[in-house]
């Protein structure tokens, strides 16, 4: 699904009107058709019941007229009340407001006095629909708007929203004091980033998105986009022929004598996720603490803090002959001697590779990596979360998480390796193209997830898969186990391990049947 900025909505809208000829007047039409049709979806049989409808000045206040007009003639007792004069209002909005009147709507406009007849309205209706600003929000709001949205969050009546909640800024999703916080938001024709990001993404409830007659090919040259069930369609075809070595060796280079866990999560992701071979490197101090199984564990040579340093390099070396993929990182520690460790396995390794958690942080100066061929780094994915990435560009982790998307193209970019930025959406970044998460949920904010994580999108590049679309499927694959188990048992007490029990079923179920298990 195709995802837009604000200011990528308002050009599409306009080329639809000026370019294609749709007059504005019926994409308006179309949007308050299909916004009432959501709401019989959502709340059932309407007629009878009283909704109030909050109304702006510009657009995004006709397709509130539009809704009120055609819930009156579903025989609900419909009350507008304008956020403006009726001269202030655009000209599409008049023009509804007008046919609305001559059906004998009963509309009020917002002023200091009309705000406890508002208030009273507000607990007296069945339903709110909030229609007061639109795409072209951003920044503070002005006048009365602040006390207007306060009243409509503390009735308890269910609020609706069209397009997207009044105060939320629909390209960053930032809140600027107060913002209308919904029950149900019907997005029109496109989604929109603020939808999806923090903390717009906790005002919206629920989100249905609604087609109001704009070409989709009007957005042909966007390149950023909604994670779905479709993306599982990229899954490599697993041959019936196919045995251990079809499916791809993997090298872990993990683990440190206070960090032994991310190593065996990762380890074991990767076979989960259906990677033929794993083998594990780690300091040799620890190499008796992973048990005997599916593993191939080999000790490595370590400084005397139990970490990998630069004894290690050779034979670290010498076990990425004939491996199909590297992961590096987690669990490593923070022992100097890493830098030299993770250099020397990146400099000599031009093959798909996962580079995570303590393998990032060794990335102290960017230019040796740069010196690497563009066409190396292409196959590598790198997956920080906000700190790691910011130690990695030298700033804050509050400005990343504030910028997400913005970060995650440009160090896609500067780097020229697939990135997954994790976090609420987790970012994906590579092949000219972004992907938004659509899964996961705070059961997963546990030790450990991250390197489950890793070791999914390894075994995914294990198995042929495209680097980009590795990361992007295995960021769906493993928020969508989290949400399998936070249905099953809730968002509290689940642990990275658990994760593991569900990949196989992950990789092997559509969304939707998941729901009826």
């Amino acid at each position: 699904m195709v995802v837009v900025t604000g200011k990528e909505m308002q050009a599409i809208d306009k080329r639809a009107i000026s370019e294609l000829g749709i007059p504005s007047l019926v994409l308006m039409e179309n949007a308050g058709v299909a916004v009432v049709r959501e709401l019989e979806r959502e709340f059932g049989e309407l007629e009878g019941k009283r909704c109030l409808v909050l109304v702006g000045r510009g657009n995004n206040g006709g397709d509130g007229l539009v809704i009120a007009r055609h819930l009156l003639n579903r025989n609900v007792k419909v009350k507008v009340f304008l956020i403006a004069e009726e001269r202030e209002l655009s000209q599409e909005c008049k023009f509804n407001l007008d046919i609305f009147k001559k059906l004998q709507g009963e509309v009020h406009v917002i002023s200091e006095p009309v705000l406890s007849k508002l208030k009273i309205n507000l607990a007296l209706n069945d339903l709110v629909i909030d229609a007061l600003l639109g795409t072209g929000f951003s920044g503070d709001l002005k006048g009365i708007l602040p006390e207007v949205i306060e009243m409509v969050n503390e009735c308890r009546t269910p609020i609706v929203s069209v397009d997207i909640p009044s105060g939320v800024d629909p390209t960053t999703g930032a809140v600027q004091g107060k913002a209308v916080r919904s029950a149900l938001t019907v997005v029109l024709g496109f989604l929109k980033t603020g939808l999806l990001l923090y903390p717009g993404r906790e005002y919206c409830g629920k989100l249905r998105v609604v087609d109001i007659g704009i070409p989709k090919s009007l957005a042909s040259n966007i390149k950023r986009h909604l994670t779905s069930d479709r993306i599982m369609d990229h899954l490599p075809v697993r041959p019936g022929w196919g045995h251990k070595g079809t499916f791809g060796h993997c090298l872990v280079v993990a683990g440190s004598r206070s960090m032994t866990g991310a190593a065996y999560l990762t380890s074991h992701a990767l076979l989960r996720t259906g990677a033929g071979l794993v083998t594990l490197a780690v300091p040799e101090s620890i190499r008796d603490q992973y048990p005997p199984g599916e593993i191939i564990t080999v000790p490595i040579a370590e400084s005397g803090t139990g970490c990998l340093g630069v004894s290690s390099i050779d034979q670290l070396l010498k076990y990425t002959e004939k491996k199909d993929v590297l992961v590096i990182g987690p669990g490593l520690g923070v022992e100097s001697e890493l830098e030299n460790v993770v250099r020397a396995l990146l400099e000599n390794w031009q093959e798909p590779l996962v580079l995570d958690a303590d393998g990032l942080n060794q990335i102290r100066d960017q230019s040796w990596l740069q010196a690497i061929p563009a066409s190396v780094r292409r196959k590598w994915v790198f997956t920080p979360h906000p700190g790691e990435l910011a130690r990695l560009l030298k700033m804050s982790a509050a400005d990343i998480n504030a910028n997400r998307m913005e970060i995650a193209w440009s160090t896609y970019q500067e780097l020229g390796v697939n990135l997954v930025l994790k976090g609420a959406p987790t970012i994906i970044a590579g092949d000219n193209r972004i992907y938004i998460n659509s899964t996961g949920n705070p059961a997963l904010g546990t030790a450990g997830t991250g390197d489950v994580l890793t070791g999914i999108i390894g075994g995914l590049l294990a198995q042929g898969m495209d680097p980009f679309m590795a990361a992007a499927a295995g960021a769906y694959v493993h928020g969508k186990a989290g949400d399998y188990l936070s249905c099953k048992y809730g968002n509290r007490g689940i642990i990275a391990s658990d994760l593991l029990r569900v990949i196989p079923l992950m990789l092997n179920t559509k969304a939707e049947d998941l729901k009826e298990r």
